[in-house]
């Protein structure tokens, strides 16, 4: 019958209801749990480069860094205000920190293609200083145009791959 059907139907919706909130509450926990250690991660590794003047590094439900606190100010900003540097570190510490949690029980890779070219020279040699500290827990692969940025990395290896391309070719 039509109210049979209809019953059916609307109990149906209610699964799928109940499904989706349950799904949407387990990811918010899972989220949760990983936001608050990434966050502070983030957090030291944008001090060690940028100085204390960052209180902490927000994220969102996404897990894409949102907003700033500085220190001494009780709101927060929006990462498009900062520099382009400044927003280029950022995603930085933010990548090198998921990488780190990821690389809690195993060393894994990490990519990274020309992402500090705003960078200035002081905090650059912070970055690499950080970069060599995490080399027993990353493998790290740096593509860039300008290798010779990276020469401070200790134990570093250089491939020119437009060099073992042109070999390959002849």
């Amino acid at each position: 019958s039509v109210r049979q059907k209809l019953a059916s139907e609307e109990r149906y919706a209610k699964a799928i209801t109940l499904l989706y909130e349950t799904v949407k509450k387990e990811r918010h926990k899972i989220t949760a749990s990983v936001t608050a250690p990434l966050e502070s991660m983030a957090t030291a590794f944008m001090q060690r480069i940028a100085g204390p003047r960052l209180k902490q590094v927000r994220f969102n439900e996404t897990l894409i860094p949102s907003d700033v606190q500085p220190v001494d100010v009780d709101s927060t900003v929006s990462i498009d205000n900062l520099s382009g540097g400044e927003r280029e570190q950022l995603y930085f510490v933010c990548r090198l920190a998921l990488a780190d949690i990821l690389a809690k029980d195993e060393r894994q890779l990490f990519v990274m293609d020309d992402v500090l070219t705003a960078t200035d020279t002081g905090r650059f040699k912070r970055i690499l200083a950080l970069l060599d500290e995490m080399k027993e827990k990353l493998q790290i692969v740096i593509l860039t145009c300008h290798p010779e940025r990276y020469s401070g990395l200790q134990e570093a290896k250089f491939y020119d791959l437009e060099g073992i391309i042109k070999e390959a070719k002849e």
